[in-house]
């Protein structure tokens, strides 16, 4: 009760209660909060002496909002609304080893819990649109859903130099080919829209505003598709030099959130996702057609905030906290009382594994700690697969995947199942009155 700011009503009307609860709120930071320091054990004896006195305080606050806005709504929808917190994943990106939020899907359908909204960056966006195109969720089935055919020619193929909405890279992100079969198996028709999703789901990109400079022939020269030692480092070498070039220039990147944006509540979600898995330098997802219902919102996105490409959205922020907390109090799923789960699936803790990476996990880093504070909890995942391992041949293989991120978790199974439990009726405890 003591965070909350503003309230929907059963009439679907946002109700700014923050003056009713301000008491309250700074009783808890002065009195409370202290009790709670972080990184150290809760005092819990004092906590236990204070807990009477934390319940008359509920209690006043409660009444006296009830009473403010008696025309508003009622004792059963404030309760309804505080007893159950909704769950809202955040998920990061990596390339392949975003693999690992399989796990976390897993873990999650087998406690029983079901997201009311997904943000995803990069790879973070793919497996986030995996959750969301069905309520209930069948580990087995996605998992079966992966093509296992599909080699790196088929995915990857030379960039030709054509750049109209992505920035350029050393290879074509051809996706849909990908998403296609997937869809077919799990949905059996088309790919979804984001206002067609049964979960909310909102999809992080970089825009490059105009004023960055590059040269497409650069990337063209590097477009042949072998992938011996040789020619790796020299797309890798493209790749680092477009992301420190980036970095660099912080003034010119915005962050673009399809499925939050106006005008993109219709944009087809692989298309987006295309966009948020763009590595600049490395790989480039464009539009090769002219539907009106992708070209025209992206060209209003393009002149508003004055784009010259999109692009990852791990570059401007990989783990992206704060874009669902700030949905969640637009009240873009209806109530304020949720449990944001973060997971970073790209971070410079394996030592001796994936060194190539570590100055990309440097430079997306600050952003992710700078995120940390908008999530109700931060998993840093210590052993995901190679980002390179997009691709997973053999049902096994994602198996293990899944099943090493299962077992990451397990020792927050926990706390994950407290935190989202249901409270029981306002004034009752343990079945007693």
């Amino acid at each position: 009760m003591a965070q909350m700011n503003e309230f929907r009503t059963p009439e679907g009307v946002d109700v700014d209660v923050s003056d009713d609860v301000d008491g309250l709120r700074r009783w808890m930071i002065e009195s409370v909060i202290p009790m709670l320091p972080e990184g150290d054990e809760p005092h819990v004896e004092s906590l236990r002496e204070i807990a009477p006195v934390v319940a008359l305080r509920v209690e006043q606050a409660r009444e006296s909002m009830l009473e403010r806005h008696v025309n508003d709504f009622g004792a059963e929808a404030l309760d309804n609304e505080l007893r159950q917190k909704r769950l809202v994943l955040v998920l990061g990106g990596g390339g392949g080893s975003g693999l690992v939020h399989l796990g976390t899907f897993a873990l999650l359908k087998e406690l029983g819990f079901t997201p009311e909204l997904i943000v995803g960056s990069s790879m973070g966006s793919v497996m986030g649109l995996m959750r969301a195109i069905d309520r209930s969720y069948d580990p087995v089935s996605v998992a079966m859903a992966f093509p296992k055919s599909v080699d790196y020619n088929t995915i990857f193929r030379p960039f030709s130099g054509f750049s109209r909405f992505g920035f350029p890279g050393a290879f074509h992100l051809n996706i849909m080919r990908l998403a296609r079969e997937v869809f077919e198996q799990l949905l059996g028709h088309s790919m979804p829209r984001f206002d067609e999703l049964p979960i909310r789901l909102e999809i992080v990109t970089t825009g490059v505003r105009k004023g960055f400079r590059f040269d497409d022939r650069e990337y063209e020269q590097s477009s042949d598709l072998s992938l011996t030692p040789l020619a790796l480092r020299r797309k890798l070498k493209l790749f680092f030099g477009a992301v420190r070039q980036l970095s660099k220039n912080p003034r010119l990147l915005t962050q673009v959130v399809f499925g939050a944006e106006d005008g993109t509540e219709h944009f087809p979600v692989i298309e987006a996702a295309g966009f948020s898995c763009a590595v600049p330098g490395l790989l480039n997802y464009d539009i090769f057609h002219d539907d009106p219902d992708t070209v025209g919102p992206l060209e209003q996105l393009f002149d508003r905030h004055q784009l010259l490409r999109l692009c990852d959205g791990g570059v401007i922020n990989n783990v992206p906290s704060k874009v669902a907390w700030e949905s969640v109090q637009r009240g873009s799923i209806g109530v304020r009382n949720t449990h944001i789960m973060a997971f970073d699936a790209f971070a410079p803790l394996s030592k001796g594994r994936n060194l190539i990476w570590i100055p990309i996990q440097q430079i997306a880093r600050p952003a992710v700690v700078a995120n940390m504070p908008y999530s109700s909890y931060h998993k840093t995942f210590r052993n995901p697969p190679s980002p390179l391992q997009i691709l997973v041949n053999s049902y096994s293989k994602l198996k293990q995947i899944i099943q090493d991120a299962r077992e990451e978790l397990e020792a927050d199974v926990p706390y994950i199942r407290e935190s989202l439990q249901e409270l029981p009726p306002y004034g009752v405890w343990g079945g007693k009155k």
